[in-house]
Parts: structure tokens; C-alpha cells; sequence
């Protein structure tokens, strides 16, 4: 057989891989994480949006939610009406429109990194990296507002970049990318603007892209504004139809930055975890001295590392800080490892010392990771009943035979194929992990509906200790104690807390509890609902 048909086949078998990856990373088993309380109001309100006929003036719990843009709330109910008939129980349903923003915001991260390299092999490692990492795999499988607005924002920058270096005008893909830029500003405001596009421009200028600029400056100046105006359109219509809350909602959130969530600004610093268990190799591609010269024949050095630590430097400067905002530093994270990984591979000495010990200390920490899991769900046994001694055995069986693997591939210093054993073992662990041991859906041991139709014959009181995304969970908000304190309650009633043995308030004695439900996490946490009726007492 021809080198250029090996090649093509090895080709056509590393985009196969990486397709089961991206399925295996973003698709698969969806419905098990949790909800936390960015996706609750997500899911809240686009259900009352459903209920109500609000979508452009949509509500969270009655109350105008126009704290953020309507865009993924709008196709969230979208896709609770066509795979749910409107419901919202179906969190495999609910988080369809994530997952694909997840998936546009990978074949965009491909397309990009490809267009500036001019090399498969690097833009497929920079995606398998972005597909594996921590912080992507969490937010495409969470429906919140950060991972559609970086989507967008990445597609159009990729339209930047290849207006940037054409030889003749591009107005098409100009519109283009303005439309992709109003749609990240529909999902999050001005977010990705700040925070991956305004470090994106800085780094390309910083490493020639100035004369791309200024030969193409109309077309990018029609793509800005379009995506300013585009993203001002709901935010204009808002501020007509409901000027006081929505200027109590700026109010509000402007406070919030300096206020909310506040942390030193070396909280940031690190940001190279976000990558997860590739954190080793996103400290040596940060490393000039050692990276650079395997990153420059395919990619200018700096280009990704000025992106990344410009994104770093931005959110820095904003006193709230959370660890989901570092998204947009992980994309040129991402593609600067991944052509670091492709120098890495075609250098003879392999990395030098330095390289070599960088590859030995990833792959023992492979190889603890594979056995760390044997030993977890031996001893979760108990809380998950679907797992049986054989399920755990062939377990422990394949985690030794990976890390024979690992050791045998690492030994020979057969690079590409000990990377691409690697990210095999993390897509498995994604595919087949959760389907071994059956984990209850929603991080929850008691299906939604049940809890919904426990529930559904009277009103739902609570105390201070339930969470936000428990309302979410509950199907309605439920009345705190100062709200029923002074109300008339029906003979029938629900009483809901996270604290153990709860104890009803004073202002519930003429109730008894007639049966109760208690549902837990994985962590062991417990929620717990006792139906009332006052009949009992009587």
C-alpha cells in the first residue's frame, strides 16, 4: 500500500476517533450531572416561557429575568417542546442545545487552529485536548449561558481570522461573522467580546495580523457592527418595554461584580488546571525556553500564549471571579498544546529532558488516575446497587491492562501512540463508566417525575436550608417561612428541607406528616420531602 494512502487512512482514523471523542465527551450520558443553579434558572425560565407566552420578556418565578439575554433560554424551550411536549423533566432533552453549542464551539476551535497551522494532525491533538479537558467537558454538558456565547464568539472569530489573511475582500463571510458575534452577544452580552475576542485581537496584532487589519478594515468594521447591533437589540426592546427593572437589573448586576463571588486576582492563576489531567503539558507549552521551538514551524509562538494570558489578565482586572469564567482561557490553551504536542512528536530528541520527563510524570499520573478508579467505585459499591462483583472486576481488569499499556508505550517511546492510548482511555471512561454503574439521573436516587407528582396535590413549604436549583428540582418555588406564616394554608401541604431529621416550624404544628420521600446525591447529601395534612390532627 502507498505512503498517501496510509496516510489518508491514518487521516480518515484520527477524525473517526475524534468524532467519538467529541460524542464520548460532550454526548454521551448527558443526563447525569447534576443541576446547578446557573443551569436551574436556565431551565426555570424557559419553562414559565413555555407556560406564560413570555419569550421576549421572559420571568424566573413570576419575576422579569433580564439579567441575562434570551438566546439559549429560547432554545432550551425550543427543545423542551419539540423532544418533551414542553416539559422540562428530561434533562437529556434539556441539554441538547449545550451540547451542540459545545459541538459548534469544537469544530470551530478544528477549523481555526487547521486554518492557522495548515496541519490536520494539529488542529485534531488541539481539539482532542479542548474535547478532554475539565472545564469544556463540565459547561457543554451543563445548559448555562458561558458555553453558547464562547461558541459563537469562536466561530466568528475563526471568520476573523480567514478575513485577516485573504487576498481580496470578503464581505459574505463578513456578514457572516457579524451575525455569529450578535449571537454571542444574545447569549451573554458583552462576555466574549471582552473576554475572548478583545485578547484574540491583541495577540493577533502582536504577531502580524496588523496588515490583514488594515487591508480588510471595512469588511471587519461591517462585521462589528452588525454583531454590536445585533447584540443591542434585546437589550433596547427590554429597556422600553420594563425601563425600571431593567435599570435596577444593571444596578444590580454592576454591584454584583464587586461584591458577589469577589476573590484576589490570583485566583486565576490557575487557570492551567482547567485543563484537567493535561495540566503538566499546558505548564511545559506555557514554557518559552522549551515549547517555543516546536511550536514556531507550525504556529507564531506567541500568538496563543498572548491570547490566553491576555484572557487571563482581563478576567483578573473584574473583581467577582469564578472558575467557569476561565472557559475562554482554556480555547487558546487548548490549541497551543495541541501544536506543541504535534513539535513534540516530530522532534527526534523528543523534547530533550525535559520533554521526556514531562510524558514519564503525565503518564504515571494516567496510571494512578486508572487505578484511583477501581479503587473509588470499590468503595462507592454501596451507592451504586446496579454494580455487581463482575462489572467491578472487569473494572480493576481493564484499568491494569491500560496501565500495562501506558507503561509498555511510555518505555518504547512510541509517542503518538501513547497519547492516542491516553485519550482512548478518557473516552471509555466517558462511554462506559456511567453505563457500568447506572448512577441515578440528575445526581439524584429519585426520578423527577416521581418527585414532581409527590408533590403535586398542595403547596410546597420550606426552611433556610434548601438551594436554589432545588426549586428547579421541586417543579414550583417554595414558600419560606415568612411567606406562610401569616397566610391560610389547605388541609394538605408539603414540607421540604436539606437539613437531616428535620423538625416542622412552630406555625405547621396543626399538622402531622401523613408520608415522606427522601432523595440523595452522590456525595451522600440528602433532600427531604414529608407530605402533611392537618385532617390527621383532628
Amino acid at each position: 500500500m502507498s505512503a498517501p494512502c496510509l496516510r489518508s487512512m491514518a487521516l480518515l482514523g484520527g477524525l473517526l476517533g475524534l468524532s467519538i471523542l467529541l460524542y464520548a465527551g460532550i454526548f454521551a450520558h448527558r443526563d447525569i450531572l447534576g443541576v446547578d443553579i446557573m443551569e436551574a434558572r436556565n431551565l426555570i425560565t424557559a419553562e414559565e416561557m413555555i407556560q406564560t407566552g413570555h419569550w421576549l420578556l421572559p420571568t424566573l418565578h413570576g419575576e422579569p429575568r433580564l439579567a441575562k439575554p434570551p438566546l439559549p433560554t429560547w432554545l432550551t424551550a425550543g427543545a423542551m417542546l419539540v423532544g418533551n411536549a414542553g416539559l422540562d423533566t428530561d434533562l437529556t432533552i434539556n441539554r441538547i442545545p449545550s451540547a451542540l453549542a459545545g459541538l459548534l464551539l469544537a469544530i470551530s476551535f478544528f477549523g481555526l487552529t487547521r486554518f492557522w497551522t495548515k496541519s490536520t494532525a494539529a488542529a485534531a491533538w488541539a481539539t482532542a485536548f479542548l474535547t478532554t479537558s475539565y472545564m469544556f467537558v463540565l459547561m457543554a454538558r451543563r445548559n448555562s449561558w458561558d458555553i453558547y456565547c464562547h461558541a459563537f464568539m469562536l466561530a466568528a472569530i475563526w471568520g476573523v481570522a480567514v478575513i485577516a489573511e485573504s487576498p481580496a475582500p470578503r464581505r459574505k463571510l463578513a456578514v457572516v461573522t457579524g451575525l455569529l458575534l450578535g449571537l454571542s452577544g444574545l447569549s451573554k452580552g458583552p462576555v466574549s467580546y471582552y473576554a475572548l475576542l478583545l485578547p484574540f485581537a491583541i495577540a493577533l496584532l502582536a504577531t502580524g495580523g496588523r496588515m490583514g487589519f488594515r487591508l480588510h478594515a471595512r469588511d471587519l468594521a461591517v462585521a462589528m457592527g452588525i454583531g454590536v447591533a445585533l447584540s443591542s437589540v434585546w437589550s433596547m426592546v427590554a429597556w422600553v418595554a420594563m425601563p425600571h427593572d431593567f435599570s435596577r437589573m444593571l444596578a444590580t448586576e454592576q454591584g454584583a461584580w464587586f461584591t458577589e463571588h469577589t476573590k484576589p486576582f490570583w485566583f486565576y492563576l490557575q487557570f492551567p488546571l482547567m485543563t484537567g489531567i493535561w495540566s503538566l503539558v499546558a505548564c511545559a507549552a506555557l514554557w518559552p525556553r522549551h515549547a517555543r521551538s516546536r511550536v514556531e514551524p507550525l504556529l507564531p509562538y506567541w500568538r496563543p500564549v498572548l491570547w490566553c494570558l491576555g484572557s487571563v489578565l482581563l478576567l483578573m482586572l473584574v473583581p467577582e471571579k469564578k472558575d467557569r469564567y476561565l472557559l475562554p482561557a482554556l480555547i487558546p490553551l487548548c490549541q497551543l498544546m495541541g501544536v506543541y504536542l504535534t513539535g513534540l512528536l516530530r522532534d527526534p530528541e523528543k523534547g530533550g529532558r525535559l520533554g521526556r520527563a514531562l510524558i514519564l510524570a503525565n503518564s504515571v499520573i494516567f496510571g494512578i488516575v486508572c487505578i484511583s478508579v477501581s479503587i473509588a467505585l470499590f468503595w462507592l459499591w454501596a451507592r451504586f446497587p446496579a454494580l455487581d462483583g463482575i462489572e467491578l472486576t472487569g473494572v480493576a481488569v481493564t484499568a491494569g491492562f491500560a496501565v500495562m499499556l501506558l507503561f509498555l508505550l511510555c518505555r518504547s517511546q512510541h509517542l503518538s501512540e501513547l497519547f492516542v492510548a491516553k485519550f482512548s482511555i478518557l473516552g471509555l471512561c466517558c462511554l462506559f463508566l456511567p453505563a457500568i454503574v447506572q448512577p441515578s439521573v440528575g445526581d439524584m436516587s429519585v426520578p423527577l417525575a416521581e418527585i414532581r407528582t409527590f408533590t403535586s396535590k398542595g403547596p410546597v413549604l420550606c426552611d433556610s436550608s434548601l438551594k436554589f436549583q432545588d426549586s428547579w428540582i421541586i417543579g414550583s418555588k417554595p414558600l419560606a417561612q415568612n411567606d406562610y406564616a401569616n397566610i391560610e394554608l389547605p388541609d394538605k401541604i408539603y414540607f421540604v428541607a436539606r437539613r437531616e431529621n428535620p423538625v416542622l416550624p412552630e406555625s405547621l404544628r396543626e399538622y402531622a406528616p401523613q408520608a415522606r420521600m427522601d432523595v440523595h446525591d452522590f456525595s451522600g447529601k440528602k433532600l427531604y420531602f414529608i407530605a402533611l395534612d392537618r385532617r390527621l390532627t383532628q
